[in-house]
């Protein structure tokens, strides 16, 4: 079972895991961690990277955070030199549909790479301008 990890800014990766939770049910293999205001940025990093190891079981990890060059996502990135054979992805902009996605090509078995793939097209595409979308549909 591939790994998930959601790294953020506060508590947004343990919201976005109670919303998971909420729709497809208690989820195992996950690890949140979100920075908050005066945390040390060497201590996040070393949490990070003992998240990843946590919930690798052979299969990989696809970490998840909030803003591309932002605190987590920099520690994620260089967390991929501290893993030494773990198969690890990052996508930064994290957002539910792409979750949920993850969680679902999970539960279904589906490798790294893959789930990599499908959760970045489902978190791009979960982004709709309503009024856009249905302007032309009278």
């Amino acid at each position: 079972m591939v790994g998930i990890v959601i790294a953020t800014h506060g508590t947004l990766a343990d919201g976005l895991m109670d919303a998971v939770n909420l729709i497809i049910g208690e989820q195992e293999d996950v690890f949140t961690l979100g920075l908050k205001h005066g945390d040390d940025i060497s201590e996040f990093g070393e949490h990070l990277v003992a998240g990843i190891e946590k919930v690798d079981h052979g299969e990989g990890v696809i970490v998840f955070t909030d803003l591309f060059g932002a605190s987590p996502y920099n520690q994620a990135a260089m967390a991929k030199r501290k893993l030494d054979g773990i198969p690890y992805q990052l996508i930064t902009g994290v957002n539910l549909p792409m979750l949920i996605q993850a969680f679902n090509d999970r539960i279904l078995g589906l490798g790294l790479d893959e789930m990599k793939a499908s959760s970045f097209k489902a978190g791009t595409d979960g982004v709709v301008d309503f009024f856009a979308k249905f302007a032309n549909k009278q």
